[in-house]
C-alpha cells in the first residue's frame, strides 16, 4: 500500500485490506492488518459468520438481558400477568443477574431493598454477553452456577427460559444461537407420577355417564386440556355448528377468568368427539347461571333455580368436592386431574397420531422443532380425538 505524505515524499506501508458490506446494514467496511496471516483469518471468520446467519461484528448482536426484554415484550397479552411476574423474577435473577449468594432470608432482602446483606455476595449471570458470544460451553457452566444458588428445580426452570429466549431471539434477529447444552446431570428426581390405567379410565366413564356432574370428569379425559383451561370455558367458546372447543383463556386459582391461556401457544382448537358434543348440549340445559357471572360451562355446584350455583368452581373445590370422592368411591389410586393429559397426550401418540398434531391439541410450544407453527387445520383433523375411545378401551359405541 502507497501512502503519499505532505512533503510529497511516498512511503509504501506493508498492510493488507480486507474490504466487505455487512449484509445487515448494507454498508461496506474496510479492515487493515499487518499480516496476511490475519487478514485471511478475519476473511474466513467472515465467511463462516455469513454462512450461520450470525453477525459480522459480533458488537452488532444484542446481549442476553435485551434478549430477555425482547422475549418479555413477546409474552405480554399472550401469557397471564402471575406467568409473566414469574418469568420476570426468574429471569431477571438467574439469567440476567447478578444473583444473591446467601440464605434464603439475605435474598429475600435483597430482592425488597436491592442492598447487599453482609456475608452475602453477588454472583454474574449471563445478561452481560451478547448472544454471538454465548457458547453452550457457558451455558453449561452457568447452569452448574444457578444449580450452587439456588435449587434443582430453579435450575430447570432457569434453563427452559433461556432456551426459549434463545430461540426467539435468534427466529427475530436472524441469527444463529448457542445450542443448549443435553447432559447436564440428574438435577432432580421428581416424585413419580400416579397414572390411571384403561380398566380404570373405564370405571371412571361408566361412573360419569350417570352422575350428575359426569361431565365434569369426562371433559378432561376427552380434550386433554389443563384443568384450569376447562374452569375457565364459557359457552360462547363452544361451536356445536362445527363441533370444537376453542380454548381462548384460563381460570385463576382465585377463580378470575384470564382472557388467555397459560401460554401463547395454548390458544388452540379441540375437536369434539360425538360423546362429549351430546353431553355439552344436554348439561347446556341444565347448567346453572348467575346474574352477573360469566356464562360458565363448569360453574360452581348448585341448582339451576336456587341461585347457589353459577359462580366460579375453584380448582381446589373441584379436586376436594368432585375428583377426589369419585376415585375414593370407586377404589382407584389418588392420581391429579393432571394425569388426564397426561393419558391424552400419551394415547393420542400411542395411536399413530402426528406429533405435531398432538402438540397443537395439547397447546405445547417446542422451540427445537418449532410445532407451535403447525400450520393443519383442525377441520381437517377431526377424527383425531375418536381414537381416545379405542386408547380407552370405550369402543365406538361411546
Amino acid at each position: 500500500m502507497d501512502r503519499k505524505q505532505r512533503n510529497g515524499e511516498v512511503v509504501v506501508l506493508d498492510r493488507y485490506i480486507l474490504n466487505y458490506s455487512d449484509p445487515l446494514t448494507r454498508k461496506r467496511k474496510s479492515q487493515f492488518f499487518e499480516t496476511r496471516k490475519e487478514a485471511e483469518g478475519e476473511q474466513q471468520r467472515l465467511y463462516k459468520a455469513v454462512g450461520e446467519g450470525s453477525p459480522l461484528d459480533p458488537n452488532q448482536s444484542p446481549t442476553i438481558a435485551e434478549a430477555v426484554q425482547h422475549w418479555l415484550g413477546h409474552c405480554e397479552g399472550r401469557v397471564v400477568p402471575q406467568t409473566i411476574k414469574s418469568y420476570k423474577e426468574v429471569a431477571g435473577r438467574y439469567i440476567v443477574g447478578p444473583a444473591l449468594e446467601g440464605p434464603r432470608e439475605a435474598k429475600k432482602a435483597y430482592t425488597e431493598t436491592k442492598v447487599v446483606p453482609e456475608g452475602t455476595r453477588l454472583v454474574s449471570m449471563l445478561g452481560g454477553l451478547r448472544m454471538a458470544e454465548l457458547t453452550t460451553a457457558q451455558i453449561r457452566s452457568w447452569h452448574q452456577t444457578v444449580l450452587k444458588l439456588s435449587t434443582p428445580y430453579m435450575a430447570r426452570y432457569s434453563r427452559k427460559l433461556l432456551s426459549t429466549v434463545l430461540a426467539l431471539a435468534g427466529e427475530d434477529f436472524g441469527m444463529k444461537v448457542a445450542l443448549m447444552p443435553r447432559r447436564l446431570g440428574a438435577e432432580h428426581r421428581k416424585k413419580e407420577r400416579v397414572l390411571l390405567k384403561q380398566d380404570h379410565v373405564k370405571a371412571i366413564f361408566e361412573a360419569a355417564l350417570i352422575e350428575r356432574y359426569g361431565l365434569y370428569y369426562i371433559f378432561l379425559f376427552l380434550t386433554g386440556v389443563r384443568p384450569g383451561e376447562m374452569l375457565g370455558l364459557v359457552w360462547e367458546d363452544l361451536d356445536f355448528d362445527s363441533s370444537v372447543i376453542n380454548i381462548r383463556r384460563t381460570q385463576t386459582v382465585k377463580g378470575q377468568i384470564k382472557p388467555f391461556p397459560k401460554t401463547a401457544a395454548g390458544q388452540r382448537v379441540i375437536p369434539m368427539v360425538p360423546l362429549l358434543r351430546k353431553m355439552l348440549l344436554d348439561w347446556k340445559d341444565l347448567c346453572p347461571a348467575r346474574e352477573g357471572f360469566p356464562c360458565r360451562v363448569f360453574p360452581a355446584l348448585g341448582s339451576k333455580d336456587n341461585g347457589r350455583g353459577g359462580g366460579p368452581m375453584l380448582l381446589s373445590n373441584f379436586r376436594h368436592r368432585l375428583w377426589k370422592p369419585l376415585l375414593r368411591r370407586l377404589g382407584l389410586p389418588p392420581a391429579t386431574p393432571y394425569v388426564t393429559r397426561h393419558l391424552v397426550i400419551s394415547n393420542l401418540q400411542a395411536q399413530g397420531v402426528e406429533v405435531g398434531i398432538v402438540a397443537k391439541i395439547a397447546g405445547h410450544a417446542n422451540p427445537q422443532i418449532t410445532l407451535q407453527h403447525y400450520t393443519h387445520q383442525v377441520r381437517e383433523n377431526a377424527g383425531v380425538m375418536d381414537k381416545l375411545n379405542t386408547a380407552y378401551g370405550l369402543g365406538q359405541e361411546s
